[in-house]
């Protein structure tokens, strides 16, 4: 990636950023503030995540940082929550206090203890689908609890640098953005050997490149477009990114900002009137774009949404996308967003299956699937990244992070997470394969840093940069 010089637009965004941002201390009156917005939020299903919950911890071994500490499972994280909640809302809760573990965070350790249930928690859903009252405990740690510790101030300042970045669009400006943005539709161009067919009205299938899908596999975005080019479809690209990695503000519990964005996507792509818009992303951004933008806008937008392997493998059962089929032992991940909360389970394995008479699926797949360990915003949370992003923006790693606390949370985080891979890197062993195909970015920096730690041989790809190799 190219390296920048800070320019007076990274400089003013850290400076706010960095003012918002406290990860020391105990401010009691903002933090009740916190509280009550987040219980504003309550709907009855979210009730009943709070309310029925027997404690019998058969989500436990679903998790992948029960494995750190059993201080991880799901009920007991999600049970910060419901302290909370019962304090606060129930009026037993009000009159017994400590006797039914009523009680609100009233103490720095109080709050550090909330912010590290949230980072230990990868929002997968496993414990949801493990839960025999269907009770989903990553979402109330994922909206209560992170909306309580960001608004208090206890935000990775990364995350919270590219949240802005992406709402105020602040990526154009970047020059070092914007210069990765140029090279992948250069090559890009280079690969199909003619003009991209940028920002056509009325088209058939809109990919929407975003700026994260060409920072993190290029090869993919290259890949798509050769397949949507040679299945001969009407198909188009925006020339600029519309947004960084939509809505990223929803990672640290800024629904409201992440319903703002997501109108504003929307904005963006109804101005080209498609009729299908096609992700690349298969993490957060395909439940957000697919389930909650019709909720955001209170109507089912004009378009349909879709993951690019949905859209293969439609047009291999159209005859339009044609494959050598190879040996290749390759195994699909599925990402927890893109399967277990999205549904899309069988599409990878047909398409696959129809690139390699060697495809195998893993032990544990589909709704199954062992999670990676490093979704939630937790895979950002490694000096790796913040060195990669501080050259991009023109600081030091030192500016991503808001002191030492900050810091060593995030060296434990990082060494959790290794103890989290594990699992996963077991599970792929064990299937034999050479390759691992998956669709989501964080999944496949997971994979790919768990395969080294573990000395595990493989090679991890994004699915558009798999079949997009092996056209006929």
């Amino acid at each position: 990636m190219a390296e920048a010089a800070p320019g007076p637009d990274v400089r003013k965004l850290l400076e706010e950023i960095k003012r918002n941002i406290s990860w020391e201390g105990f401010q009691a009156d903002r933090v009740e503030k916190t509280i009550q917005e987040a219980l504003a939020t309550l709907d009855s299903v979210k009730l009943h995540f709070l309310e029925n919950c027997v404690g019998c911890a058969a989500c436990a071994p679903s998790c992948p940082y029960y494995y750190v500490s059993e201080k991880y499972g799901p009920v007991e994280k999600a049970e910060l929550a419901r302290n909370i909640y019962r304090k606060e809302a129930t009026i037993l809760g009000k009159l017994l206090g400590p006797l039914l573990n009523a009680k609100k965070p009233k103490s720095e350790k109080d709050l550090d203890t909330i912010v590290e249930a949230v980072y230990r928690c990868t929002n997968c859903g496993a414990c949801y689908v493990s839960c025999p009252f269907g009770i989903d405990s990553g979402a109330i740690i994922k909206s209560i609890l992170a909306s309580i510790a960001t608004k208090s101030g206890r935000a990775p300042t990364l995350i919270a640098v590219f949240d802005v970045i992406e709402r105020e669009k602040l990526f154009l400006k970047i020059p070092s953005f914007m210069y990765i943005w140029n090279e992948v539709m250069k090559k890009a161009e280079q690969a199909l050997g003619k003009p991209l067919p940028f920002d056509k009205k009325g088209a058939e299938y809109f990919l929407l490149v975003n700026m994260a899908d060409a920072m993190f596999y290029p090869d993919a975005v290259i890949g798509a477009m050769r397949v949507l080019d040679r299945a001969g479809v009407d198909w188009t690209l925006p020339s600029k990114p519309f947004a960084f990695r939509p809505p990223i503000a929803a990672v640290i519990g800024l629904f409201k900002q992440a319903r703002e964005m997501l109108k504003m996507l929307n904005a963006d792509i109804s101005k080209y009137e498609p009729k299908n818009v096609v992700l690349l992303d298969g993490g957060f951004v395909y439940p957000w774009l697919r389930f909650q933008m019709p909720k955001v806008l209170g109507r089912r937008p004009s378009y349909r949404v879709l993951h690019i392997v949905e859209l293969f493998e439609k047009l291999i059962k159209e005859g339009k996308l044609k494959l050598n089929q190879t040996d290749d032992k390759v195994t699909w991940h599925d990402p927890c967003q893109l399967a277990r909360r999205g549904g899309v389970t069988e599409e990878p394995n047909f398409v696959l299956s129809a690139a390699s008479k060697g495809f195998r699926k893993l032990p544990h797949h589909g709704a199954e699937s062992y999670c990676c360990g490093g979704g939630g915003g937790i895979g950002c949370m490694n000096m790796e990244m913040l060195e990669q992003m501080g050259k991009l923006l023109g600081v030091s790693s030192k500016d991503l992070v808001a002191g030492e606390k900050e810091l060593e949370f995030i060296q434990k985080t990082a060494e959790h997470w290794t103890i989290a891979v594990k699992r996963k890197i077991d599970d792929i062993k064990k299937s034999g394969a050479d390759i691992v195909v998956t669709a989501c970015p964080v999944c496949m920096h997971s994979i790919a840093g768990g395969a080294q730690l573990y000395g595990l041989k493989t090679q991890v790809r994004h699915i558009a940069a798999y079949i997009g190799e092996r056209l006929q």
